[in-house]
């Protein structure tokens, strides 16, 4: 299996910007109010610090992944318990966002078809690309999917601009403070920092040591599109109504009115929903079932596919509504664990130790 860096591009691009778009929009206006837009040049700036630490990990052994790379650096007890926090995370992630993808196409455009049909087609679907060509196939998806989502994207923002005010954006800073500020980035920055998964992807890589720009270009695309969204958002729909919903992007795309004839395009966020989401979940499910396969010295990593999936499917209908679904997860882990430990604690870690060591191998030949 082998990928090149455009693919990478778009592999990063889909998993951190449309989930990014739809579900932190709301807790980070809760926070940073109009100043919204200062609170996603912030989480830029935390992912951008993230794909350093990545990139520059990958590159101290560019042909393993992260499995391989914790217990080369740490050893082999010590990059194991790493391994388990990263566990802990993919195995979480995928029926969350499993079940997020099936409340938002159940609220929005399916109100009566049953959740566990809508589960089982996604799941259905990123089975099948993941088992059929691992990372290369789901890839190749990207690469296709890509370019549509960012011209939908770009089409929503368009058809926006005469709803804009740009007064709902006014008084700048005043009403939150750099505190609020700070806090209404950690969604965005959160749910931005899938640079992280490059250290599983690095090694599928063509040209391996090539990957970090691709990486980078990734992270200020998606960056830049959800500030563009989240400030139109807001200066369309103002802060005391936006906090109130779930989905404000779909919401800005339900008051698009053109030439008194085009109306509700909400065809256009769910392109760009469905097919964020089918990227993320597949790339999910590859890295946890290579990743586990390694971890357990399994030859065949697609068997472990056959023993997840059925798990995700299961653990999505735990949550009982949307609340515990989006909120409960975001704010009980994903923010407090998996943005301090996972995205940027344990690289940092990786990179020190693994630069410590660099050094003194060098200074023993040397000697």
């Amino acid at each position: 299996m082998k990928i090149t860096g455009m693919q990478v591009f778009w592999l990063i691009t889909l998993m951190s910007m449309g989930m990014t778009l739809v579900m932190t929009l709301t807790p980070s206006v809760t926070s940073a109010k109009q100043d919204i837009w200062m609170s996603v040049i912030v989480a830029g700036c935390i992912t951008l610090l993230i794909t350093f630490f990545t990139t520059q990990t990958s590159l101290l052994h560019p042909d393993q992944n992260l499995v391989q790379l914790s217990r080369t650096i740490l050893g082999k007890w010590l990059g194991s318990v790493v391994m388990l926090v990263y566990f802990i995370q993919w195995f979480t992630i995928l029926p969350i966002v499993l079940r997020q993808f099936n409340d938002v196409i159940h609220i929005m455009i399916l109100p009566q078809t049953p959740k566990w049909a809508i589960m089982l087609i996604m799941l259905s679907l990123i089975t099948y690309s993941t088992y059929s060509g691992g990372i290369e196939s789901i890839a190749r998806c990207s690469e296709i999917l890509g370019p549509i989502v960012i011209i939908m994207v770009l089409l929503t923002l368009l058809a926006s601009v005469n709803n804009v005010d740009l007064h709902l954006l006014l008084p700048v800073y005043t009403d939150s403070g750099l505190s609020a500020i700070f806090k209404g980035s950690l969604a965005p920055a959160s749910y931005l920092g899938h640079s992280v998964e490059y250290l599983m992807l690095a090694p599928f890589l063509i040209k391996p040591r090539k990957g970090g720009k691709f990486t980078f270009a990734a992270v200020i695309t998606a960056s830049a599109v959800v500030l563009l969204a989240m400030t139109m958002a807001i200066a369309t729909m103002g802060v005391p109504i936006t906090p109130k919903m779930w989905y404000p992007f779909f919401e800005m795309s339900r008051k698009i009115s053109l030439f008194g004839f085009i109306e509700n395009l909400d065809p256009l966020p769910i392109v760009v929903w469905v097919a964020s989401v089918f990227v993320k979940l597949a790339v999910y499910l590859f890295i946890t079932s290579y990743g586990t396969a390694q971890y357990l010295n399994i030859k065949n990593w697609r068997t472990m596919i056959w023993f997840i999936a059925p798990i995700v499917l299961i653990y999505a209908f735990i949550p009982q509504n949307v609340t515990e679904a989006i909120s409960n997860y975001l704010f009980n882990y994903w923010i407090p664990i998996a943005l301090p430990v996972n995205m940027l604690g344990l690289p940092l870690l990786l990179l020190i130790v693994g630069k410590i060591r660099q050094v003194s191998g060098r200074s023993a030949k040397k000697g």
